[in-house]
């Protein structure tokens, strides 16, 4: 399974010229942007942040991280943030290599992949064409496309697709997201893309359920409106975006353009994959523009944010506020038309995360107070990123961010809350006791202290939604998990001589385990199927337990052997546990149920075949 990129009443300029004073060959080095020194209390605030960082969930008296630390925790090897207050760039800051092979350090002028922040960009150039009567948000997109259709089916006979169905992944249009294409692979384009035609290495886009009638991410809905919005003006994407959005709001260092001309690919970062292992060719292209092909820096970013917030304040020459408004309203699943709209103890933000195979991006801006972040780093890593970004938010103080007053633990939930919950048909939820403090953890998980606040919750620092106990019919105590939107979820107490299946995978006892799991999908059951068992696989294999992945894998095949997606998993698996010789087998195995699976052959190349 590959990675896929899974937030002035005139336009402003850009900044002066960068000095280049940087230690060249330090590891972790720093360079300011413009050429003057910054002010000392500038300084001494970004001393905090660098010192700052911090999981989801803050305590009063927690210890935080640096950088350097989590930088190197990470395995992160470059990293630009700028950080945006009063309204205005406040700094901009670069740590370590470009490019690791050749030791180039990272400047504010090197260019990084945005991944799928690509995606707000493009909707801000979609929205601009509306405010020119160019596109409309209502109108039928088969009404204005004029070089492709989307093929029409029963669900779209019903419901037309819609720009903002488009731009707010409602469109019920299919492929998450793209790979791209390494530097020596040919590259598609876009109408190859949209139909799933060689060299395309995704499957063609259609529509698969009834538009708006629900949230699904869709790069390729992104891909048909890079296509409409080129049909509309008669230009290519990358030129009317340069146009349009980059070149009226100052982002000097930026582009869509995927074949860069020699000036600007000397300036590009090489990219560092989750295993550690660096891209093949430093970076890939992504004919998928719209959704994943913009070259930036965070600089850029932070002026693409100011001119978002400068459009909500009815001083944009590019789109009205009445159309900022309408871009940064959720529609569903919490996403606005191009932006994630999440909120924080009530204060209304606009956002969105990028991951490109090697790079990945966020940006976070507030929607009334002028405050915001643009992070970029030439790695898998997007942890790092959040780390930063909650240094920045609590040093800068933005709305709605708190660093909690822990409570203690009451002697009732010490000795009631302790036990094992059902959190599905194959998964317990375990609390914990150490002294007077509660842990919980999944079956196998380490366990998370579960910190006391008030109205008789409990926080985790590694997440944001609360957990509770209330007592069920009989008195025995329920876990309760917040869940979004005001939900919950209620798990019961189970007995202590019941053992759901994942229990048993891990204890070794295989043959009842796989016993179990065929109960769980032949009753289809989501916790017995392919998709569920592999996405709970490589949850183990993010936090670091192949062993455990690797058994959820093998079982995964055994249960869907018919399933190249259960085979191709297996396979990297194999690879992370340094068992070349079946991952090689189970990626056969894959590309003789699906011969043009772009992860197992791309897998099968780097294990020389």
């Amino acid at each position: 399974m590959s990675s896929l990129s899974t937030r002035y009443v005139a336009p402003f300029a850009p900044l002066a010229p960068f000095t280049r004073r940087c230690l060249a060959l330090a590891l972790f080095s720093a360079c300011a942007a413009g050429a003057a020194a910054a002010p000392d209390d500038t300084e001494a605030r970004i001393a905090r942040v660098l010192a700052g960082l911090r999981p989801p969930v803050s305590f009063v008296g927690d210890k935080t991280w640096t950088l350097q630390e989590r930088m190197k925790h990470y395995g992160v090897p470059g990293l630009t943030i700028t950080v945006i207050d009063q309204n205005g760039l406040a700094w901009t800051r670069v740590y370590g290599l470009a490019d690791r092979e050749l030791g180039l350090p990272v400047k504010p002028d090197t260019l990084f992949q945005a991944g799928s922040v690509s995606k707000p960009v493009a909707a801000f150039g979609a929205l601009a064409l509306v405010q020119d009567g160019k596109l409309s948000l209502q109108t039928p997109v088969n009404a204005q496309l004029k070089s492709w259709r989307i093929p029409e089916n029963d669900w779209t006979r019903q419901v037309p697709v819609t720009l903002a169905h488009l731009l707010s992944h409602t469109g019920g249009l299919t492929v998450s997201g793209f790979a791209g294409y390494a530097a020596d692979a040919e590259v598609p384009d876009v109408l190859a893309v949209l139909d799933g035609k060689p060299p395309a290495n995704s499957a063609a886009v259609r529509v698969d359920q009834l538009p708006g009638q629900g949230f699904r991410y869709s790069g390729g809905g992104y891909t048909v409106a890079q296509l409409l919005m080129g049909d509309a003006v008669g230009q290519p994407f990358p030129r009317l975006m340069q146009q349009r959005v980059l070149g009226p709001l100052g982002m000097a260092d930026s582009t869509y353009e995927q074949q860069l001309p020699p000036a600007l690919l000397a300036r590009t970062a090489a990219g560092v994959l989750p295993d550690g292992s660096a891209v093949a060719g430093k970076r890939h292209r992504y004919p998928e523009m719209a959704a994943a092909g913009l070259w930036t820096t965070s600089q850029d970013l932070g002026r693409f944010a100011l001119g978002v917030q400068q459009a909500l304040g009815g001083h944009s020459k590019l789109v009205s506020a009445a159309l900022a408004r309408d871009m940064l309203t959720e529609r569903a699943g919490g996403y606005g038309l191009g932006f994630a709209v999440p909120k924080v103890e009530g204060e209304a933000y606009f956002a969105h995360g990028g991951w490109d195979e090697g790079f990945c991006a966020t940006m976070m801006g507030h929607q009334r107070s002028g405050q915001g972040v643009a992070i970029m780093i030439n790695a898998n890593q997007p942890a790092l990123m959040y780390e930063l970004q909650r240094a920045v938010a609590h040093e800068y103080r933005w709305p709605g961010f708190k660093t909690l007053a822990p409570l203690p633990a009451s002697a009732e939930a010490l000795d009631k809350a302790p036990g094992r919950y059902r959190l599905n048909a194959e998964q317990v939820m375990q609390v914990t006791r150490q002294g007077d403090r509660l842990f919980i953890g999944t079956a196998g998980e380490e366990a998370r202290e579960l910190v006391p606040v008030a109205g008789g919750r409990y926080l985790q620092r590694d997440q944001e939604a609360a957990r509770s106990f209330e007592p069920d019919t009989d008195g025995r105590w329920r876990l309760r998990m917040e869940q979004a939107r005001g939900t919950a979820q209620l798990l019961p107490r189970l007995a202590d001589t019941q053992r759901l299946p994942r229990e048993l995978l891990l204890a070794g006892d295989k043959a009842a385990a796989l016993a179990a799991y065929r109960t769980l999908r032949d009753s289809r059951d989501e916790a017995g199927s392919e998709g569920y068992l592999n996405q709970q696989a490589y949850g183990l294999l993010r936090r670091g337990d192949k062993t455990a992945a690797l058994a959820l894998m093998q079982l995964n095949t055994e249960l869907y052997p018919e399933s190249a997606n259960a085979w191709d998993g297996l396979g990297e698996a194999h690879m992370m546990l340094a068992d070349n010789a079946q991952a090689r087998i189970a990626y056969r195995k894959a590309l003789a149920l699906q011969p043009n699976m772009p992860s197992a052959q791309a897998a099968l190349r780097k294990l020389g075949e």
